[in-house]
This record gives C-alpha cells, sequence and structure tokens, in this order.
C-alpha cells in the first residue's frame, strides 16, 4: 500500500474521530420521513425493498462516526469501494443538512419566494438536521476531504499503471498512433486504422 493512500486513511480516521466526539449521527426520523415521501409514488411490490433500503442507509448513517471508522478500516484491507460508499453514507447525512441549512438560510435572508408544499417539506427537513457542535460539523468535512483523497490517489494509481503498460508495450517492439492510439509496429509509417503518415 501506497504512503499517499495511508495519509488519506489516516485524515478519514481523524473524520470519524471528531464525529464521535462531536456526536455526528443522522437521524432515523429522516429516514421514516423520506419513505413516508415515497409511499405515494411507488408501487406496493417494490415498497419492501426502499423500506430495507432506506434502514440500511438508517443504521450506517446512525452511527455516524463510527460508520466513517469502518469504512477506513475497510479501504485499509483493499476493499476500497465499500469502504468509501460507508463513509459517503456516514457523512452524508451531515452534508445534506448542510444544503438544507444552506437553502433555509437563504431563503430567510433573500426572501426567495417558495410554494407552500415545498415550504413545508424544507422546513420539516430542517427541523430533522441538527449539528451537536462544531466539532460534529469538523469532523464530517474531514472524512469527506479524506475519502475524496483516498478517491483521487485511486485513480492516480490507475493512471500510473496505464502508463507503465503503454510504456512497456513500447519496450516490446510497439508504439501508438498519435492521432487515434492505435498500436502499431515500432518501424510503421502509417496508421492503418485513421490513415495518418508519420
Amino acid at each position: 500500500m501506497k504512503n499517499k493512500n495511508l495519509f488519506w486513511i489516516l485524515i478519514c480516521i481523524l473524520g470519524g474521530v471528531l464525529m464521535i466526539i462531536g456526536s455526528a449521527t443522522g437521524s432515523a426520523f429522516f429516514y421514516q420521513y423520506l419513505y413516508s415521501l415515497a409511499v405515494p409514488y411507488i408501487g406496493a411490490d417494490f415498497l419492501p425493498f426502499v423500506q430495507v433500503i432506506l434502514t440500511i442507509l438508517e443504521y450506517i448513517a446512525f452511527y455516524g462516526g463510527y460508520s466513517v471508522l469502518i469504512g477506513a478500516f475497510l479501504i485499509l484491507i483493499k476493499m476500497i469501494r465499500v469502504g468509501k460508499i460507508i463513509i459517503t453514507i456516514a457523512t452524508s447525512f451531515g452534508i445534506l443538512g448542510l444544503i438544507i441549512y444552506a437553502i433555509t438560510w437563504a431563503v430567510g435572508n433573500f426572501g426567495i419566494p417558495l410554494d407552500p408544499p415545498v415550504q413545508l417539506i424544507l422546513a420539516e427537513i430542517y427541523s430533522i438536521f441538527t449539528f451537536n457542535s462544531g466539532m460534529a460539523f469538523a469532523g464530517t468535512v474531514v472524512a469527506v476531504i479524506g475519502r475524496y483523497g483516498v478517491k483521487r490517489t485511486e485513480k492516480m494509481e490507475k493512471e500510473s499503471s496505464t502508463d507503465e503498460e503503454k510504456s512497456n508495450d513500447t519496450k516490446k517492439g510497439s508504439k501508438f498512433c498519435p492521432n487515434c492510439g492505435a498500436t502499431l509496429p515500432l518501424k510503421a509509417n502509417f496508421c492503418n486504422k485513421c490513415g495518418k503518415n508519420f
């Protein structure tokens, strides 16, 4: 494992610890509220499936910082995709809370007119979200930054491995067309795929 990835895992762990200290947890009421909004639009066959998904999301979000620590551990043991998903779900409640807070603040301060049903839904969702402390906010932000860093490191590793494969192909006696990227023999001066001379 590269040190860069380990650094971002430690950032995720720091975010998780700050979330635990700040008591940043998701709210069961939020997912129950989402379920009540979704019921009229979902067929009876799919309701149990939606309920199971929302229950799983509810538990992951409810444990907040602990879920971030579990996600960081999964990334550490190279289950990167699952770990990133868990961190995203664990921090999504806090990020969504910030977005709802910003929208409510903008509507209140700038006098943006909203339809009464939208205003009611916004007010109900806003009442669900609370940040118990600055630590909860800071932990959420730090965990999101750590998750982004893991994603970026993973992307850079994939790009570097692709570059290494291309350089290995060149050493074996092949090159790439500068126009279309097709693999050609090393001595080729014409691309059969795009017709470019070089």
